[in-house]
């Protein structure tokens, strides 16, 4: 694949009104391109095209509308004549504090602009990038790898974005045409007032993170990486450069890290303080801080297992019963969550609801309470994949949106069910990720931006929960025995995948007690995570160096530049 240099190219950006939309604009001019830039603000987006000059234009649209960026792309096309390099930057970012406190409307919306507006962009694009073998950049952050403590719908968000674009590239390559993910820390744009220039959050950053970590940088340095990587067609853009070593050392740092904010007081008394502030003195802590290792007795416990009629789901509470606990089963079909209960035992119980729907939740929450009098244990296991595995360009909209709301709004909406109860009692999240979390997720984009999501959102929730006296964890899984993965292995191209591209541990399959047991076991420990199968924990510890080298070798890899057209095809069949 050779380089993209930007004279005589159209560049489109979306966010481009202002901030490092704006920026990365101006330069991409001064190296010759014509640029589109896209942005909510019709008046504000016509302004900055103005003072652009030359080749540009503004266009008014709203990223969480695949619809309108269509459109968008459609005028560039029509008044510039293509799209080669496409930036994914508009963001948003919420005020901080807890999941507990947090509207969740907002934390939707931040989840809604960074994440669904990324896909539309991408998707509305990807035709035109491809056909003319260009580039596309998708603006994640430091925050993707960071503890997202009083921040978690960004950090899912910006772990989200990460996972879209090591698929996407993969997806791209065997078109000729290339991504890449942009990290950047701190920089001075207008988002930056809800860290820079808060009191309270100003002094939770300085004891969360080193100062050289949290340094602004000013918007041209961030601007000129992101143009800089574009001839190279660089696979990651890292901006300021501290951030370099941290991202390749991320499976280490982070548990590191996590544990020091876990214990560290100060940062405790912080959580409390934000939740006084935001929910008063009601938010007042009724048990001592926990930590990891501290035994939990589930006997006398009451366990709640969404998507538990079935698979892992089912083993939780099947395994959890047999400690001693009462679990209640919630799955979307009612009579598949009563039987499942009856087969479990007489202190189980079985509630149908849509994880996707507050309502819902709410409904079986309650109907839990009244039943066992209590919810300690929260599982929020509720899960989905695709119909058929598929790259982005080909794959349906509305299957990749059923997919993601699922798999991460669900989770969400699990938490904040069940967020008082398991801080009333001293209890514990668990929240299912899946190895997706941090392997490459080719023809399966929405499932491992899902749980990456997941995975960032049940990080910064246990930083939080630990000074209140509760606590949450992650689990990893790798291929387990179960009707989701049975029916993804039934795929012809998928069976290649695992036959030609990757090593056979990586994709055998694991019985679903173990991943019951380990599940079970981190509970009675109150461990931050949960892996299996236990090779998985190798690749987790490790994955700022091998993540990079096997997204390198599945882009370059000759099996993979035949399936992806093969699958893009057979999507277009009818």
């Amino acid at each position: 694949m050779g380089s993209l240099e930007l004279r005589d190219k159209v560049v489109l950006i979306t966010g481009g009104a202002r901030g490092i939309g704006f920026e990365t604009a101006r330069l991409a001019r001064e190296r010759g391109a014509s640029v589109a830039l896209v942005d909510l603000e019709l008046e504000a987006v016509e302004d900055s095209a103005v003072a652009l000059g030359g080749d540009s234009i503004g266009l008014q649209a709203d990223v969480t509308d695949l619809g309108q960026m269509q459109d968008a792309v459609a005028r560039a096309v029509e008044q510039l004549g293509r799209v080669d390099v496409v930036i994914a930057n508009a963001g948003i970012t919420p005020p901080k504090t807890t999941a507990r406190a947090i509207d969740p409307v907002i934390w939707e919306k931040v989840i809604e602009v960074n994440v669904v507006g990324v896909y539309n962009t991408v998707k509305a694009a990807v035709d035109q990038v491809i056909a003319n073998r260009g580039h596309m950049v998708l603006i994640a952050s430091q925050a993707a790898h960071a503890n997202g403590a009083l921040n978690t719908s960004y950090a899912a968000s910006k772990a989200a974005v990460e996972a879209i674009g090591r698929s996407l590239r993969t997806e791209l390559e065997p078109h000729g045409a290339s991504a890449g993910v942009a990290y950047f820390g701190y920089v001075e744009t207008e988002l930056i007032s809800q860290v820079f220039g808060n009191e309270l959050a100003d002094a939770f950053r300085r004891e969360a993170a080193p100062d050289f970590l949290t340094r602004a940088i000013p918007i041209e340095q961030a601007a000129r990486a992101l143009v800089d990587s574009i001839p190279a067609r660089e696979p990651r853009v890292i901006e300021p450069a501290r951030w370099r070593p941290l991202l390749r050392a991320r499976g280490q740092v982070g548990p590191l890290s996590d544990r020091q904010l876990e214990r560290n007081p100060k940062i405790g008394d912080f959580i409390r303080e934000f939740e006084r502030r935001d929910i008063g003195d009601s938010a007042a802590p009724l048990f001592p801080p926990v930590r990891s290792g501290m035994p939990y007795n589930l006997a006398g416990k009451v366990v709640l297992v969404t998507g538990g009629a079935k698979g892992i789901g089912f083993e939780i509470a099947r395994q959890a019963h047999g400690r001693g606990a009462s679990v209640a089963i919630l799955d979307v079909n009612s009579a598949d969550a009563e039987a499942s209960a009856r087969e479990i035992g007489s202190r189980a119980a079985g509630f149908g609801a849509d994880v996707t729907s507050a309502e819902d939740l709410e409904r079986a929450f309650a109907g839990t309470r009244e039943r066992f009098g209590r919810i300690d244990v929260v599982v929020a296991n509720a899960g989905i994949g695709p119909k058929q595995a598929s790259p982005i360009r080909t794959q349906g909209s509305e299957e990749w949106g059923r997919v993601f709301d699922v798999d991460l709004f669900g989770v969400w909406r699990t938490v904040r069910a069940g967020i008082e109860d398991v801080i009333g009692n001293g209890g514990q999240f668990v929240l299912i990720a899946s190895s997706y979390s941090f392997m490459n997720g080719v023809m399966n984009s929405s499932y491992a931006a899902a749980k990456a999501g997941v995975e960032a959102l049940g990080r910064g929730l246990r930083v939080e929960l630990t000074p209140l006296g509760a606590s949450a964890t992650v689990a990893y899984f790798g291929w387990i025995d179960t009707d989701l993965v049975t029916g993804a292995f039934e795929d012809p191209l998928i069976q290649r995948i695992r036959e030609d591209v990757t090593p056979g541990w990586m994709t055998r399959k694991v019985p679903v007690s173990k991943a019951g047991k380990v599940v079970i076991d981190a509970l009675e420990k109150r461990e931050p995570r949960a892996i299996a199968p236990a090779e998985w924990k190798a690749m987790f510890y490790a994955r700022g160096l091998i993540g990079p080298m096997f997204d390198k070798r599945v882009d370059e890899d000759q099996a993979i530049a035949q399936i992806i057209p093969q699958a893009e095809e057979r999507q277009r069949t009818p």
